[in-house]
């Protein structure tokens, strides 16, 4: 299957940087129609990856061009007396944070199997351990304290053990608060 103009005019709009909105309005078409095409076209999907890797790659190279005349320019920031304290601190600063930077780690599809196992691991793991945290939390019941070496609490809706009648929450319960209507 050959690509349709309106779909090559997409890919060139692509390639010059718009979005897929733009790339779509510059075709006369909607852009949930590129996103359409770019889900059951294979080929569609892949010439665009590929124009955007290559327009990713272009940008990347300008840069590395510029890198040399940046790091000049920064040279002369910093050994310049009659430069403003304020510039020179924050030349210094910024060349310090980029020092100092880790490197980027590398992409699932760069990492090796084994590193993207121990991290599926590690993400079942931490999830594992937030549910069993979350589920160990019970609101507005006696779980929600401590559990201690003690006898077990009386629940603060049960009868209290005193004999009374009353609820415990309402009787003998720790923080008890004063029953309005109650004759003191």
């Amino acid at each position: 299957m050959s690509l349709t103009p309106k779909q090559l005019d997409v890919i060139q709009a692509l390639t010059t940087g718009l979005s897929v909105t733009a790339a779509a309005d510059a075709a006369g078409i909607h852009r949930t129609t590129v996103h359409y095409w770019s889900r059951n076209i294979p080929e569609f999907r892949d010439t665009v990856a590929a124009v955007k890797q290559a327009h990713a790659d272009l940008t990347r190279d300008e840069m590395n061009s510029l890198a040399a005349p940046s790091i000049a320019i920064l040279r002369k920031v910093i050994e310049d007396e009659t430069a403003s304290p304020a510039l020179r601190v924050r030349t210094a600063l910024a060349i310090i944070k980029f020092v100092t930077t880790p490197e980027k780690s590398p992409s699932p599809k760069d990492a090796p199997y084994e590193q993207l196992l121990d991290g599926a691991y590690l993400a079942g793991y931490k999830q594992a351990q937030d549910r069993t945290a979350a589920a160990e939390i019970h609101h507005n019941s006696s779980h929600s304290t401590p559990e201690t070496d003690e006898q077990p609490q009386t629940p603060r809706n049960a009868l209290c053990p005193c004999g009374s009648g009353n609820k415990y929450k309402r009787c003998c319960g720790k923080n008890a608060p004063p029953v309005l209507g109650r004759a003191a």
